[in-house]
């Protein structure tokens, strides 16, 4: 690099800094190669010097500690002990400011000490003697300390970041021996705090010391047999924080932001000492360090038990600890409840007790508090550890112990799964309407493991509740959150009941058809509703209750709660079709009328289509096509209309693909052969898809033509083409013709991932017969012969611009050669263009491409043996695909998609092993630096070797592809 101008340097380090992020993206480039090249060892001084800008002087100790951490081997061996001076001395210069400097000085120092920590092994010892006994003239007290902490705390993340040849773990090795002091040094400081008042400097700095010794902690380790000291301290320093506060007459109980940054400092480091990998090596002092947060921490949480409280943060921190604490340590947990020690026994039952209260904080979250939500993933793991345990007696004392926690804990979640009613909900944001919804679904999920301890008992809690909703209601008709969060707790065990419970879930239905909706808020409705559909296994056992249950629905078809109606009225027409039978025409009648009033959706109109399918399907085939004609008409006349008008607006595009998606939701479930032993005698086997087929066929293609280059479109009127034939099969047999005019008519003008896949389908479903063998081969040569058109026409370095298609071209082809390799023994067929595009497609970065063409190759591989014009091709091309494979692990496919490679190895191996060793040694050994330079030829040969070798064994043959590529890549010493 050519020398570089100070002035110049200086001059651009202030327009960086200074200027907007277009600009710096300018200078950042330049910026960086400056600070790598070996004249930053010299400029970085001179930027600190007196005089020059805040920015050069912060750029240029930034610098030093970039080439501290990075470039560590330019320093000669003779010239270290005078950069240790100097930065020495530029941390003095720095003392009074600014601190943004004098920070990054500090840690440019920590990264000198981890480098020389064999040659100056006293250094840590020799920080803190300088710095803690005040050596320095001219610098304040306060400032020595602050200057001995922050380097000190950047220590062990300075051991974790610096380029070194030492082993990680050496180094690491080395650090930790110093642990003890720094630990000694800080716990001394602080004692000497606890004592004194502090000021403004002194939270500062105690907070700084809390830091380091918490960064030591989860960084290094420091045994929890030695954290007794530490832990007490700490503790003290956090009520010193709290107490004085909240007990001052004339102040507001509100914890100032120093109080509140050295409280929270405090609590994660004592998170830290208590999660530390090995601590649960040490039960009892484990145990001695969770009484001594019980004994210390419980009087803030009782004093903070209340919604909208001052300290939030505090409170918030305090149960992060102790959930924290006996997630970590759940077999000491489950020790207390077996044990017949009255101590461990009791510091247990705090403890849970403490994170029940967690679970119970009064108001709703996330607005009035937000502590309730750690807690929920504990219900989780203390149900899940208890029914892990082997011993049977053990196991049953347990859960004894547990069913009155769960039982409790229930009634507490069907509290706080209540909704803000209508005075409340002004003060919620959108972010705090989506972190409920987010933790409502949590206190779901809890209900759960509720169910897993309780069994059908929650049903009964669950009713005792309701019983106590509905009589509050009678006093305070307004009170509707709670009852809706009564159903919601019913809806969500709703899976885990079958229609043997007769006693609760038939209470919960009539309750739900006798509630008033109209006289509260709607949101109850719409629980009401998607809790109906919840239950639609028992009712398929339980059908005495499906009027009711469609009364409800119906009711909720015309109500803003439409979304959760259609929904639900989906389920139960999904899991009770047959028991739908009496009231289809009734249903049907009703949903005709709501999609008429034109009030809901087109979201809920579409999902309406499958339960209007699902209930036409029980009809008997006289009455089918009047409800066709009715209900299904509108969609076709409409996207006529469009056709004829070759109207091409935005809103004629939304309509096109609103109709289409109403018939495809149809198609998906309209179909009169129902596959069940109780079918009804009278349902014919009458196809009404076929019937709208055949209609309206051209109106498919008329689609095709006047939306071509509208991809989304395209896309829905084949998912309405493929559900068609999915549920017809061999009926769609009259229709397959018009299906092949209606996919060329789109090829010849576009090939697309949608048309692909329908074509796919078919032909998948229909080569088989004899009759439609002909007809599918050529759709097959059609599929292939577009495809190669358009990569043929795509520019080299365009084919990531096509990735979907190609992605879905190869897997469409790779189903087929699963199903129907025959179809592709066909001369018409360029086998050469097929390996040649599979080739390219796996040099792309996009995984979908790499995935589909590597499994299409290996499949192809593996069925040509049984083809002669495919042999050829495998034994013409063989070498040219192993060498691009070899490439693509070597050096082009991303790192983490490589292992996919082995199966193209392995599917040679097995049917061209002679060949594969031939190609191998050809591809690897005859040039020099194939596939990169940077692997050798016994490595290349042993890699050979490797992938002959492992005919079978696919996990290790990954294994030995990661290894080649990572060494091809010169990712060893990064990987080591």
């Amino acid at each position: 690099m050519e020398p570089i101008d100070i002035v110049r340097l200086e001059e651009a380090v202030v327009v960086f800094y200074r200027s907007t992020s277009q600009e710096q993206a300018h200078l950042h480039e330049w910026l960086t190669k400056v600070q790598l090249s070996a004249q930053a060892w010299q400029f970085s001084w001179q930027l600190m010097q007196l005089g020059k800008s805040q920015e050069a002087q912060f750029f240029g100790a930034i610098t030093l500690h970039s080439k501290l951490m990075k470039f560590w081997h330019e320093v000669p061996a003779e010239n270290r002990d005078e950069l240790k001076q100097k930065i020495l001395e530029t941390i003095i210069q720095f003392a009074g400011g600014p601190k943004l400097v004098l920070n990054r000085l500090c840690i440019a120092l920590s990264a000198y000490i981890v480098h020389m920590l064999n040659d100056w092994p006293t250094a840590i010892e020799d920080v803190i003697n300088t710095f803690q006994n005040q050596q320095i003239p001219n610098v304040t007290k306060e400032m020595q300390l602050w200057i001995m902490l922050e380097v000190l705390q950047a220590i062990p993340e300075e051991m974790q970041a610096i380029y070194t040849s030492v082993k990680r773990s050496t180094l690491r090795g080395e650090v930790a021996k110093r642990a003890p002091l720094v630990m000694e040094t800080t716990e001394t400081y602080l004692q000497m705090q606890l004592d004194r008042e502090w000021d403004a400097d002194a939270y500062g700095n105690m907070t700084k010391a809390v830091k380091c010794a918490s960064t030591w902690v989860k960084n290094i380790g420091f045994s929890i047999e030695n954290c007794q000291n530490i832990t007490a301290l700490l503790l003290k320093m956090v009520n010193k924080c709290y107490w004085p506060c909240v007990q001052d007459p004339d102040g507001d109980g509100c914890m100032s932001a120093d109080e509140n940054d050295l409280a929270e400092v405090c609590l994660k480091t004592l998170l830290y000492i208590i999660i530390q990998p090995d601590c649960h090596l040490y039960p009892i002092t484990a145990s001695i360090l969770i009484k001594m947060f019980l004994d210390s921490l419980c009087d803030i949480t009782k004093m903070e038990w209340k919604p909208d409280n001052n300290n939030e943060d505090i409170v918030s921190s305090i149960y992060t600890l102790f959930v924290s604490a006996v997630e970590r340590h759940s077999t000491l947990l489950l020790t207390g409840i077996t044990t017949s020690d009255p101590e461990l026994s009791s510091l247990c039952s705090r403890l849970v007790n403490e994170i029940l209260q967690c679970t119970d904080k009064p108001g709703i979250y996330p607005v009035e508090e937000s502590c309730s939500s750690m807690a929920l993933g504990f219900w989780y793991l203390l149900q899940d550890e208890v029914f892990a345990i082997a011993y049977e007696a053990e196991r049953f004392k347990c859960w004894e112990y547990i069913r009155p926690l769960y039982a409790h804990l229930t009634r507490i979640l069907v509290r706080k799964a209540e909704q803000p009613d209508e005075n409340s909900i002004d003060k919620w944001t959108s972010d705090d309407l989506e972190t409920f919804r987010c933790y409502r679904q949590d206190i779901s999920d809890t209900f759960m493991y509720c169910y897993e301890v309780l069994r059908n008992d929650i049903l009964d809690i669950l009713s005792t509740v309701l019983d106590e909703t509905i009589a509050q209601l009678q006093t305070n008709p307004t009170l509707w959150t709670k009852l809706e969060a009564c159903i919601y707790a019913f809806q969500s065990v709703a899976e885990h009941f079958d229609g043997d419970e007769t006693k609760q879930i038939p209470k919960l239905m009539r309750v739900l058809n006798e509630i008033p909706y109209e006289k509260m808020n709607e949101k109850l409705l719409g629980t009401a509703l998607e809790t109906v559909g919840s239950y639609c296994q028992w009712l398929k056992d339980n059908p005495i209750y499906i009027p009711s249950a469609i009364q409800l629905l119906v009711r909720g078809l015309s109500s803003p709660m439409s979304a959760q109606a259609t929904l639900g009225l989906k389920e139960l027409c999904r899991d009770c079709q047959l028991q739908m039978k009496p009231y289809a025409e009734f249903l049907l009648n009703e949903c005709q009328a709501v999609l008429t009033s034109g009030q809901m959706k087109n979201s809920d109109c579409v999902r309406l289509m499958f339960s209007i399918g699902k209930l036409m399907s029980l009809l008997t085939s006289d009455k089918i096509p009047s409800y066709l004609d009715i209900i299904v008409s509108p969609c076709f006349e409409e996207l006529t209309a469009i056709c004829q008008a070759e109207t091409k607006t935005p809103q004629a595009r939304i309509r096109t693909i609103f109709r289409l998606n109403m018939i495809s939701t149809l198609f998906s479930s309209l179909n009169t052969d129902l596959d069940d032993d109780d079918q009804i005698e009278d349902l014919q086997n009458v196809q009404p898809v076929l019937i709208v087929m055949q209609k309206t066929m051209p109106i498919f293609r008329r689609i095709a033509e006047l939306w071509v280059e509208e991809l989304d479109v395209l896309e829905t009127a084949c998912s309405a083409l493929k559900h068609a034939i999915v549920n017809l099969k061999s009926s769609f047999k009259p229709m397959l013709q018009d299906l092949c005019y209606f996919i060329v008519a789109i090829f010849q003008t576009r090939c697309c991932a949608p048309t692909l896949e329908i074509s796919k389908t078919a032909i998948v479903i229909f080569y088989k017969d004899e009759g439609c063998k002909s007809l599918m081969q050529r759709l097959l040569v059609e599929f292939v012969s577009h495809s190669f058109k358009l990569f043929e026409s795509t520019p080299e370095n365009g084919f990531s611009n096509i990735a979907e298609t190609i992605e879905m071209f190869y897997a469409c082809l790779l189903q087929i050669v699963k199903k129907i390799p025959q179809s592709l023994d066909d001369k018409a067929i360029a086998y050469d263009r097929l390996i040649f595009y599979a080739l390219k497609a796996m040099t792309l970065p996009e995984n979908g491409p790499i995935r589909t063409s590597i499994q299409f190759l290996s499949h192809f591989v593996m069925q040509s043996r049984n083809y002669p014009q495919m042999t050829v091709a495998v034994l013409t091309a063989g070498e040219e695909i192993l060498k691009t494979a070899v490439v693509c692990v070597a050096c082009v496919t991303p790192r983490q998609q490589v292992e996919k490679f082995a199966d193209i190895f392995l599917s040679v191996n097995k049917k061209y092993p002679a060949e594969l060793a031939i190609w191998l040694r050809n591809i690897m050994l005859q040039s020099p630096n194939f596939p990169t330079n940077l692997v050798d030829e016994a490595e290349k040969s042993r890699f050979i070797t490797q992938i002959i070798r492992e005919k079978v064994n696919k996990r290790l043959l990954q294994q030995h592809i990661t290894e080649f590529a990572i060494k091809a890549r010169g990712l060893s010493d990064k990987f080591q």
